[in-house]
């Protein structure tokens, strides 16, 4: 199937319903993998400061978008209204995603799960497959030049 094709799946799912099938894939590969050991500070702690990462990321791109009054609806692209390029968007082109990629990998952190990283890879490919490129695709559409400017400025995840 070509790139630029419309799949069943893209931006169908909400991304927050895929983070939380990613926790419980992780969850799940504890369950039947196992799981190794590290101090209980050193869990919590990590554990603490990855979440916090995940939050202040995630929700300052929902700032960014809410202060130029576009649409933060990852299911309903039309629904955006203006291109985003300043504050926390300097330097990543998928905040929310990447607060949420933090999460997830808080969450495996704490698990003590190696076999975690499975499901964060996961992650990383299928929200890159089915939410962020048919994304792109209508942004650069909708905002041409401006967002293939964006684009060669400001990396996809980090």
């Amino acid at each position: 199937m070509s790139q630029s094709q419309e799949h069943p799946l893209d931006t169908k799912v909400p991304p927050l319903v895929v983070l939380l099938l990613h926790m419980l894939l992780s969850w799940g590969l504890v369950q039947m993998i196992g799981h190794g050991t590290v101090s209980e500070p050193l869990k919590i702690g990590g554990t603490l400061v990855l979440s916090a990462i995940g939050v202040v990321v995630a929700l300052a791109g929902v700032w960014a978008f809410r202060r130029h009054n576009t649409s933060v609806d990852p299911v309903h692209l039309d629904k955006a209204s203006t291109l985003v390029t300043g504050g926390i968007y300097h330097f990543t082109r998928n905040p929310m995603y990447v607060g949420f990629l933090c999460l997830l990998v808080a969450q495996n952190w704490y698990l003590v799960s190696p076999a975690g990283a499975l499901a964060v890879l996961s992650f990383i490919g299928y929200m890159t497959r089915f939410q962020i490129k048919p994304e792109e695709r209508f942004l650069l559409e909708a905002y041409g030049q401006a967002y293939r400017d964006f684009l060669s400025t400001t990396r996809r995840w980090i």
